[in-house]
């Protein structure tokens, strides 16, 4: 398996439920159901990949910022169309290939100078046109896929990594490094970020890739 979901779930423990970006994902995916226009009566969100469920129960199953970290995605859209409601919608927002595309260039390039190489920091993630392709080869009707992005100014690059942990979305991959995090290692990703990404009042700048999934039975 890809992603360490004991560990995800530890981190959620720690997380802020209301944290601002979350509580924005939540307001875009509500919009996206409103253009669905109607009503759902059996609803259930989904925290994990394994749930349990019975046949036909739902016209409505949606995930807020968890997809990315599903193990066996086709498995999971199996089941979820399984426990849909014939004519049930499901909808998912999650974080997008692109997302973080400044941490990510700043880890790597720091940690190859610390330490000579770079090891598994960021998952990988879907982009939007596989995410629907996704849908369609799971059997879903009228697969849509979208794209958000939202950037965020942050005091500096230590605020960044704080917000990351308080959202919940720490390096949960069985493949990551067991290195501790080392002040020189730390110090290289916070001048790194400086250099690439500081504004000009001395903020640095953060892209969230939002991509939002929407099919039926």
């Amino acid at each position: 398996m890809l992603f360490d979901r004991e560990l995800l779930w530890q981190n959620r423990r720690r997380a802020d439920k209301n944290h601002f970006l979350r509580q924005e994902i939540s307001r875009r995916l509500h919009e996206n159901l409103e253009l669905l226009n109607r009503e759902f009566v059996n609803v259930l969100q989904l925290e994990d990949e394994d749930f349990s469920y019975q046949a036909n129960s739902y016209d409505l199953i949606f995930s807020l910022l968890d997809f990315h970290f599903i193990n066996d995605i086709p498995q999971y859209l199996l089941k979820v169309k399984t426990a849909l409601q014939p004519g049930g919608s499901f909808i998912a927002s999650f974080f997008g290939e692109e997302n973080l595309a400044e941490l990510a260039q700043v880890l790597r390039q720091s940690e190859n100078e610390v330490y000579g190489g770079i090891s598994p920091r960021m998952p990988p993630l879907i982009d939007v046109k596989t995410a629907a392709a996704l849908l369609q080869k799971a059997g879903f009707q009228n697969p849509i896929s979208d794209v958000d992005r939202i950037t965020v100014e942050y005091a500096d690059t230590f605020a960044l990594l704080k917000d990351l942990k308080n959202l919940g979305q720490g390096n949960i991959l069985h493949q990551r490094s067991r290195r501790f995090v080392t002040k020189k290692f730390l110090n290289k990703i916070l001048e790194n970020y400086r250099k690439l990404y500081q504004t000009n009042d001395g903020k640095v700048l953060a892209s969230f890739e939002i991509v939002t999934i929407c099919g039926s039975k």
